[in-house]
C-alpha cells in the first residue's frame, strides 16, 4: 500500500512538473515571439517618424528658400546698407523664427547669402558654432546630412547638420541653408521611456551619428555592431544571437543614407522568465510539501486502519470471534468496523445454529435408524406368514402377502427416489393384486404405456396412490363394478411425460385450492388413507422436484369419475 502511494506521488509529481516545464518553454517561445514582434515594430515606427521628421524640415527649407523676400536676398536686388535690404532682412529673420518656433529638436537655423557676405541665423551663440562647419561645394537640388565636428572631429551632443544650397533663378548656387539638428531629442521621442533598448545610427562610411544606450551596453553595442559591419550586410534581418534581438534597416533620409541597428538584450524579457521560474519552482516545492503532508495522512487515516483490519480478519480466520474492532477512526472506517463487528456476531450465530442443526441431524438419524426397525420387523414377519401358507398349501394368501412384501421393500426406497416407469407399473399390479384379495373381479385395471416412455424416469410411488384414491373415493361408494384406467405417453416436442389415471366412480367435485370431495362422502374432504400420502403431498412432491412448471391435473364431475393427470419432464434412465 505504501509503495502504491509512493507510486501515485511520483507519477503525479512528475506529470505536472513535465507539464510546468513543457509550459515554461512554450511560454519562453511565445514570450521570444512576442517580443521579436514587438522590436519589429518599434523599430519600423521609429525609422518611419525620423524619416518624416527629415522630410518635414526639407519642406521647410524648401519653404524658407523658395520666399520671395529670400530669393530677393540671394539676387542682391537690394542695395546693402540700404532700406529695402534692412527690410528684406528682418523678414527672412522673422520667417525662419517663426518656421523653427515649433521644432524643439531644432537647435539652429541660418542662411547664408554668398552676394551679401552675412548670415542670418535664429541663434547667434549656436549660430557661430553652425556657420564654423565646413560647407560642402553642392549643386541645385543637393543635399547634405552629416555629424557636426567640433575640434578634431568630434561629436557634439549627437547634433547633425543638414545643409540645403540657394539657388536664383538661373539655378546658380548662391547660398545656403543650415540646420542644426539635435537628434537625441528626437530619438528619446520616439522611443520613449524604454531604457534597455540599443539603437545607433551610422552614416555610408560607418561612423556613429547617433548611439543611445549606457556605456557599458555601449561597448556590447560596439562589439555586435562591429561584428554586423565585418559581415558587410547593409540589412540585417531579426536574429537572435546570444541571448540578444538584432535588427540592422537601412534608412534614406534627405542629402545621407544612414544605417540604423537595434539591439535589445534578453533583460526585456528577463523579469517574466525570473518571475516564472520563481513561481516554477514555489510550485514544485509545493507539491512536493503536499505530497509529504498527504503520504503522512494517508498512512494515518488509511494505512493504519487497513493494516489493523487486516490483522484482526486473520485472527478471525484463525477463530478467534471475539477480535472485534474498537479503534475510533473517520466515519468510514467506523462503519466499515461495526459492519466487521456484526459479521463477526453474525458468523458466530451461524456457526452455533450449524452446530445445533448437526446434533438435531444426528438425532433425527438415530430416530430414523429406530423407525427402520419396524418396518424390517414387518417385512420379515410377513415373509414368515408367507411361507407357513405356502406350507399349509394356501396359495392366495402366499401370493398377497408377497404383493405385499414388494410394495413394502419399494416404500423402504433401497432404489432410490426415482423409478422407471415399468417399475412403477409392477408396483400398481402388486398392489392391485392385494386389492383383488378384497374386491374380487369387481374392479378392473386397464393399461395404456407408450413403449418409449416405460424407460422413463419418475418419483417412486407416485402413481400408486391415484390408484387407491380411485378405489376408496370413487369406486367403494359405487358398490358396483368398476374401472381404473391408466395411460402414460410422451409429448417429444415440448419433452413431457404424461401420467393419467382414469376411473368410472362416483367422481369428485374439484373446489378452490384443488381440494376435492366425494359425491357420495359427508365428511367435506379427501380420506387420505393406507398410504399416507395423499393427493396434496403428490402435488407437492412434483413442485419440490420439478419446479412450478409442472403440475397436477384433476377434472371430475359427479356420477361421471374422475381423471387425474401429472404432467413431469422427461428423464431416461441410463440402464435403458
Amino acid at each position: 500500500m505504501l509503495r502504491m502511494m509512493l507510486y501515485i506521488v511520483l507519477v503525479c509529481s512528475v506529470s505536472i512538473t513535465g507539464s510546468v516545464v513543457f509550459i515554461f518553454f512554450q511560454s519562453s517561445n511565445q514570450a521570444k515571439r512576442e517580443v521579436s514582434g514587438h522590436v519589429l515594430q518599434l523599430h519600423e515606427q521609429a525609422m518611419q517618424r525620423l524619416q518624416q521628421t527629415f522630410n518635414g524640415l526639407d519642406y521647410m527649407v524648401k519653404t524658407v528658400s523658395n520666399d520671395y523676400a529670400v530669393q530677393r536676398l540671394v539676387e542682391g536686388r537690394a542695395l546693402q546698407g540700404s532700406a529695402d535690404e534692412r527690410g528684406l532682412r528682418e523678414y527672412a529673420d522673422f520667417l525662419i523664427r517663426e518656421q523653427t518656433a515649433n521644432l524643439p529638436y531644432l537647435a539652429e537655423m541660418c542662411i547664408t547669402f554668398d552676394s551679401m557676405s552675412y548670415s542670418i541665423c535664429t541663434k547667434s551663440q549656436k549660430g557661430a558654432a553652425l556657420l564654423d562647419q565646413p560647407r560642402p561645394s553642392m549643386k541645385k537640388n543637393e543635399r547634405s546630412l552629416a555629424p557636426l565636428a567640433k575640434g578634431e572631429g568630434q561629436h557634439s551632443g549627437y547634433n547633425v547638420v543638414y545643409t540645403v544650397p540657394l539657388s536664383d533663378q538661373t539655378h546658380v548656387v548662391k547660398g545656403s541653408v543650415q540646420l542644426m539638428i539635435e537628434l537625441d531629442r528626437i530619438m528619446k521621442d520616439i522611443y520613449g521611456n524604454m531604457p534597455l533598448l540599443v539603437n545607433e545610427l551610422t552614416d555610408s562610411t560607418g561612423e556613429r551619428v547617433y548611439a543611445r544606450t549606457t556605456a557599458d551596453r555601449l561597448r556590447t553595442a560596439d562589439l555586435r555592431i562591429e561584428t554586423l559591419s565585418q559581415e558587410g550586410a547593409a540589412v540585417i534581418p531579426l536574429q537572435w544571437r546570444d541571448d540578444t534581438y538584432i535588427l540592422q534597416k537601412r534608412l534614406e533620409l534627405p542629402g545621407a543614407v544612414w544605417f540604423s541597428q537595434i539591439i535589445v538584450p534578453q533583460s526585456l524579457e528577463g523579469e517574466p522568465t525570473i518571475g516564472f521560474s520563481q513561481t516554477l519552482l514555489l510550485m514544485i516545492l509545493l507539491l512536493l510539501f503536499v505530497g509529504i503532508v498527504s503520504a503522512f495522512l494517508f498512512l494515518h487515516y488509511f494505512v493504519k486502519p487497513l493494516q489493523l483490519l487486516r490483522k484482526l480478519m486473520n485472527r478471525a480466520e484463525l477463530g478467534d470471534f471475539q477480535a472485534y474492532w474498537v479503534r475510533h477512526s473517520s466515519r468510514e472506517w467506523n462503519e466499515l468496523g461495526e459492519s466487521y463487528n456484526q459479521m463477526l456476531n453474525r458468523l458466530e450465530e451461524l456457526i452455533k445454529q450449524v452446530k445445533r442443526e448437526e446434533s438435531l441431524k444426528k438425532e433425527a438419524e438415530m430416530e430414523a435408524l429406530q423407525y427402520q426397525l419396524n418396518p424390517h420387523f414387518l417385512y420379515n414377519t410377513l415373509n414368515t406368514i408367507k411361507w407357513v401358507a405356502k406350507m399349509h398349501h394356501t396359495p392366495q394368501i402366499a401370493e398377497v402377502v408377497t404383493s405385499l412384501v414388494r410394495l413394502l421393500q419399494a416404500s423402504l426406497g433401497k432404489k432410490g427416489d426415482f423409478i422407471t416407469v415399468r417399475e412403477e407399473m409392477e408396483l400398481i399390479r402388486d398392489y392391485m393384486d392385494i386389492q383383488a384379495f378384497r374386491y374380487g373381479d369387481k374392479i378392473r385395471l386397464e393399461s395404456e404405456v407408450d413403449p418409449l416412455a416405460k424407460g422413463c424416469l419418475v418419483p417412486r410411488m407416485i402413481l400408486q396412490p391415484l390408484i387407491e384414491n380411485a378405489i376408496i373415493h370413487g369406486l367403494e361408494p359405487g358398490r358396483q363394478e368398476g374401472w381404473i384406467r391408466i395411460r402414460i405417453w410422451l409429448e417429444m416436442e415440448r419433452e413431457l411425460l404424461y401420467c393419467q389415471v382414469e376411473d368410472n366412480g362416483v367422481g369428485m367435485v374439484v373446489e378452490e385450492y384443488g381440494e376435492m370431495t366425494g359425491s357420495g362422502s359427508s365428511e367435506g374432504g379427501m380420506r387420505e388413507r393406507m398410504s399416507g400420502i395423499g393427493l396434496r403431498h403428490i402435488r407437492e412432491k412434483i413442485k419440490l422436484y420439478y419446479g412450478n412448471g409442472y403440475t397436477m391435473h384433476i377434472t371430475g364431475k359427479p356420477r361421471q369419475g374422475t381423471t387425474i393427470r401429472l404432467t413431469m419432464p422427461v428423464h431416461q434412465s441410463e440402464e435403458e
